[in-house]
C-alpha cells in the first residue's frame, strides 16, 4: 500500500465546499471521482481542513491510500489533472507514511482574505469584473478603509485566547482555545485595482473564524471598532454581539504548515 499526499489548488465559486456532500459537488468529491477514474477503485480522500461554498485554496493538503503500483508518484498530477474540472488543481504529489494525517499532524494555517479597496456610492464605484470572484467589495458607503486603525485592532487577536465568539454555528468542536500567530494587512495591486489583503496564520481555526475575525477588521477600519472593544467581544464569548462575517470569495487558504 502506498500513501500519498497532494497540494490542492481551486477556485472554489462553482463548487459547494471541500467536504463531501450530498446536495452538490465538492472539491473532495471532485478528487475522488478522479482517482477512482484514473486507478479503478474507489479511492478516498483526506483534507487538510474545510473551506465553505465560494471560498478558495492555493494550499489545501490532500492525502490517499492506494495499492496501485504503476503510476509513479511524481506523475499523480499529471494524471488527475487530465481528469479533474479546470477550476480544481493538485500538484506535489509525494509519498508519505501510513500515520500522516494532513488535518491532525498540521501544525499552523495561513489564510488570506482580499477586499477591494476605493470607489464610492451608486454608479461612481468601482467594480473591478476581473476580482469579483476572488475579492470582496466594501459595502457601497463606505469609501476606503482606515488600515492603521484595523491594524491596531488586529493586535487584539494575536495569542491563545477562547474564540467562541468567532466561531459561526454549524460546527461542534471540542475546544474552542486557538491560538492566533499573526495578522499582517497590507495594500497591493490587482488588474488595475487597489486591494487590500489580510494575511492570518494560527494554529487551526473555528468554522468561519477567519471570515468573522475580518469582519470585525472591516468594522475597525471604518471607525465602528477598536482593541479594547474586540478583546471584550473575545471575553464575552457571544458570536450574536459580533460582526457578521466577510464574503466567502474573498478568502483562500494559502498554506498548510507541518
Amino acid at each position: 500500500m502506498r500513501h500519498i499526499a497532494l497540494t490542492v489548488s481551486y477556485d472554489g465559486t462553482d463548487w459547494c465546499g471541500s467536504q463531501r456532500q450530498n446536495n452538490g459537488a465538492t472539491i473532495q468529491g471532485e478528487l475522488e471521482r478522479a482517482l477512482e477514474q484514473s486507478l479503478k477503485v474507489p479511492t478516498p480522500v483526506t483534507l487538510s481542513g474545510r473551506t465553505d461554498a465560494g471560498v478558495h485554496a492555493r494550499g489545501q493538503v490532500a492525502k490517499f491510500s492506494t495499492e496501485n503500483q504503476s503510476l509513479p508518484v511524481e506523475k499523480f498530477d499529471v494524471a488527475l489533472n487530465a481528469l479533474m474540472e479546470r477550476s480544481v488543481r493538485v500538484r506535489q504529489p509525494r509519498a508519505v507514511s501510513e500515520s500522516f494525517h494532513p488535518r491532525f499532524d498540521a501544525t499552523g494555517r495561513v489564510y488570506v482574505y482580499r477586499i477591494v479597496q476605493g470607489g464610492g456610492q451608486g454608479e461612481a464605484r468601482d467594480e473591478n469584473p476581473l476580482l469579483r470572484q476572488i475579492a470582496a467589495n466594501l459595502p457601497k458607503s463606505v469609501k476606503q478603509l482606515d488600515l492603521t486603525a484595523a491594524r491596531e485592532a488586529s493586535q487584539a487577536f494575536i495569542g491563545r485566547h477562547d474564540f467562541k465568539a468567532w466561531q459561526s454555528a454549524g460546527s461542534p468542536t471540542k475546544t474552542t482555545v486557538r491560538e492566533v500567530r499573526r495578522i499582517e494587512i497590507r495594500e497591493t495591486m490587482a488588474f488595475g485595482s487597489s486591494l487590500t489583503e489580510i494575511e492570518i496564520e494560527a494554529d487551526a481555526f473555528l468554522y468561519q473564524m477567519v471570515r468573522n475575525i475580518v469582519g470585525a477588521l472591516i468594522e475597525a477600519g471604518r471607525g465602528r471598532l477598536d482593541a479594547t472593544a474586540i478583546r471584550d467581544l473575545t471575553a464575552g464569548l457571544d458570536r450574536t454581539k459580533c460582526p457578521a462575517p466577510a464574503p466567502p470569495q474573498g478568502l483562500c487558504l494559502e498554506q498548510v504548515k507541518y
